[in-house]
């Protein structure tokens, strides 16, 4: 047991899309030249029953559209237009929406639909009074909110060629007071949570397969030998909820994360008092070591291709971030900047890294390191501590764990750090450990 907790004594130091073919985006996302694109959102046209569905999803809509850093979101208080206009585009008076320097106009409209709600939307282009797209969408009464990220996606997909993140789900340790710690599962806003099992112990860390069906996360597992918890690798399946043990060999097992292509899962091991970077098939086969240094390595992530895994090293005296091959050679450090940097998520894209890092002030906080350049870029400052980020699938998003405003909560905000907004609710729950899951197989058979 000594070999034990001087291994999480170490631990601890260290654990805390391609355009269309000929077609540009409507939105350049790349350069300092970049600003987000004004646009309104005017009143949703609803009556009766749809009336207050329709508010759920203007609300939804313009919180995505915010976070997404892609658009400036007109405020509803500043509209000169009178909010009975019509769909349009007849009727629409377009210098009112100019005189609120909207570029774009989107309008939609709500009502009983077979599934239970009827969606129709357009938008325009308000200089030219011209509609550059439009469509459909229906879904239940109890699905307005994701009827608004179908819609959010829509936009995103519209003004850069690429998938929207809004219709996709989170995974985090939520402990509530005096509670243990459990894996849930969310909506990407933190809507529609739920416990994923009750493990009867303290589980964390959770990472998504590529198809977005299981999780494997670290789970304590108490017994005579381990009164406190033996740390081991398990999975959930989300369909049927049942949980099961994957690694349960050694002193320590933690930190999961899945290849690309599913087929195997990298973790940190303790063997012999050492932890260890290593690499098991997913069906438990083929355990394989990576990394023999006398240092403490862990939280490994893989590069997008998978042909290399990021994960931190104290092996020079500090916790930084390194890069290797995915057999194990060809070790490199990235970071060299800052005595304690941590918890890498690789980027979807594949040029950068997002770690947690402790700044002067003994602040933790976000930072982006360029693969290839080594420029670092900070995300999070003077907000409290900030660690543990996520990145959504498409790359446009951050999600991490903050405690600006009292206890740990999740946030999301823009990949540029520009805007970030609060998704745990208020309930005297501690949210930690957040791993931002793939995209829905529907939207990704469609790429």
């Amino acid at each position: 047991m000594r070999s034990m907790a001087r291994i999480w004594v170490a631990l601890a130091a260290l654990v805390l899309p391609a355009l269309a073919l000929g077609q540009e985006p409507l939105i350049e996302v790349s350069g300092a030249t970049f600003r987000p694109l004004p646009i309104a959102i005017a009143p949703p046209i609803a009556q009766g029953d749809a009336a207050s569905p329709a508010e759920e999803i203007y609300e939804a809509l313009t919180f995505d559209l915010e976070v997404s850093g892609l658009f400036e979101v007109i405020p509803r208080k500043a509209f000169l237009a009178d909010p009975r206009e019509p769909l349009g585009p007849e009727g629409i008076v377009w210098t009112r929406w100019l005189d609120v320097a909207a570029e774009e106009l989107l309008k939609f409209q709500v009502e009983a639909g077979p599934q239970g709600l009827k969606l129709t939307w357009r938008l325009y282009e308000v200089a030219t009074q011209r509609q550059t797209t439009s469509g459909t969408l229906e879904g239940r009464v109890a699905d307005a909110r994701r009827l608004a990220h179908r819609l959010a996606d829509e936009m995103v997909r519209h003004h850069t060629r690429e998938p929207g993140a809004f219709s996709t789900r989170i995974a985090f340790v939520r402990r509530p007071k005096g509670g243990s710690k459990e894996i849930w599962v969310s909506d990407f806003d933190g809507k529609n949570a739920s416990p994923v099992a009750h493990t009867r112990g303290i589980s964390l860390l959770p990472t998504w397969s590529p198809s977005g069906g299981e999780l494997a996360f670290t789970f304590f597992k108490k017994s005579l030998e381990y009164p406190n918890g033996h740390p081991q690798i398990w999975k959930a399946n989300l369909l049927n909820g049942k949980t099961s043990p994957l690694v349960t060999s050694g002193d320590l097992n933690t930190g999961a994360a899945w290849s690309p292509d599913g087929s195997k899962i990298a973790f940190t091991m303790s063997r012999d008092g050492n932890p260890d970077i290593y690499v098991i098939n997913a069906d438990g086969s083929g355990l394989r070591r990576l990394t023999r240094d006398s240092s403490t390595e862990s939280s490994p992530v893989w590069s997008p291709d998978g042909k290399r895994i990021a994960f931190v090293s104290d092996r020079h005296g500090t916790p930084q971030i390194f890069v290797m091959d995915a057999d194990g050679g060809n070790v490199e450090r990235l970071t060299r900047q800052g005595n304690y940097n941590q918890t890498p998520a690789w980027s979807p894209r594949g040029d950068e890294i997002a770690f947690t890092a402790r700044d002067e002030r003994y602040a933790f906080d976000i930072f982006v390191v360029n693969v290839e350049t080594k420029e670092i870029r900070r995300l999070t400052q003077d907000q409290g501590n900030n660690l543990h980020p996520t990145w959504a699938p498409n790359g446009r998003m951050i999600l991490f764990v903050s405690d600006r405003d009292g206890g740990r909560a999740l946030y999301v905000g823009s990949a540029d750090g520009r805007v970030q907004r609060r998704i745990s609710p208020r309930d005297g729950a501690e949210y930690t450990d957040p791993a931002w899951g793939p995209f829905p197989v529907t939207v990704e058979a469609k790429r």
